[in-house]
């Protein structure tokens, strides 16, 4: 079930946005693969509880909001879009913000293109996505080692496996055998097939298919900076048992933050949010709720 809130027309589609709390103090929390809003249900109450009202997106594709089956509609810029009108049209300023999984393939480009609207940043997993995809092609003596590049390749498989033909029906063949191995780590993976039923097609893979990832190695290959430093302190949460993501481009994201950085490693699978949710909200209520200062040496002229 989606986060409580309403129906807002988005980008000409049906989008449900969780909306909870009041107040001034705002997050925005953003999902990734292959859930909806309802996965950050424990992280809500725990800032609902703090003073915090919480935006929750089901973004395109998931829950509550539309599910159309073009791919073209699921091009990352357009759901970035997305995002910043429902901003807009809230009128939400000096934001929390949060993602996980494809929702920080979201978020982080929202802080470079309008740091302005954002107070903090923490992504669950993802650090910069110039780390995730520069990491391929680093020369750097410290850091320039085809083992580097192997461990950002090969654990983006499956980016290259959602785009084949034949994905969605190897997924639920066989009463959802391949699906349940492959998701193994997933707490609630029975809840997500639940909701593949409903419609009997996996609309999110078309986020995969319409923004191949191999497009984003070509664009930091030409352009190392095609993924700027961002302005808005951000924290990483990265668990140690993520099957999806690295540990090197979380440990390498503070060189890619002109502001307070944390790295925060917890104990965990991919989807923290869920299976160690105590350890998430105590960072993430820490996290929001101090004030920013800047960690980078000053040096003060003669």
């Amino acid at each position: 079930m989606s986060i409580p809130g309403k129906s807002m027309k988005i980008g000409g589609w049906n989008y449900h946005v969780g909306d909870v709390g009041e107040g001034d103090k705002v997050v925005m929390l953003v999902h990734g693969m292959p859930d909806d809003g309802s996965c950050w249900k424990y992280q809500v109450p725990a800032l609902v509880n703090a003073g915090y009202r919480c935006i929750v997106p089901d973004t395109l594709g998931y829950g509550r909001t539309d599910r159309p089956v073009e791919v073209e509609h699921y091009k990352v810029e357009k759901i970035i879009g997305h995002m910043f009108e429902i901003i807009e049209k809230l009128g939400l300023k000096d934001i929390n913000l949060v993602g996980h999984d494809w929702g920080s393939a979201i978020t982080w480009p929202m802080l470079m293109q309008k740091p302005e609207l954002f107070r903090k940043y923490c992504s669950l997993s993802v650090g910069h996505l110039g780390c995730v995809f520069g990491q391929a092609h680093d020369m750097t003596q410290e850091r320039g080692t085809p083992e580097r590049m192997l461990e950002s390749v090969k654990t983006n498989w499956f980016t290259y496996h959602h785009t084949q033909a034949g994905m969605e029906e190897l997924y639920m063949t066989n009463d959802f055998k391949y699906f349940d191995l492959f998701f193994c780590s997933h707490p609630e993976k029975e809840a997500v097939k639940n909701a593949i039923k409903e419609t009997g097609r996996i609309e999110w893979l078309n986020y995969d298919i319409a923004n191949p990832m191999v497009m984003d190695y070509l664009a930091t290959a030409k352009d190392p900076n095609v993924y700027p430093n961002v302005k808005v302190p951000v924290m990483v949460i990265y668990p140690e048992q993520d099957m999806f993501l690295w540990p090197t481009q979380a440990i390498d994201t503070p060189s890619r933050v002109d502001a307070e950085c944390r790295i925060e490693f917890i104990q965990g699978g991919h989807w923290s949010m869920l299976d160690h949710p105590d350890d998430v909200n105590v960072r993430m209520l820490d996290w929001f709720g101090s004030e920013s200062y800047d960690v980078r040496a000053n040096v003060m002229e003669a």
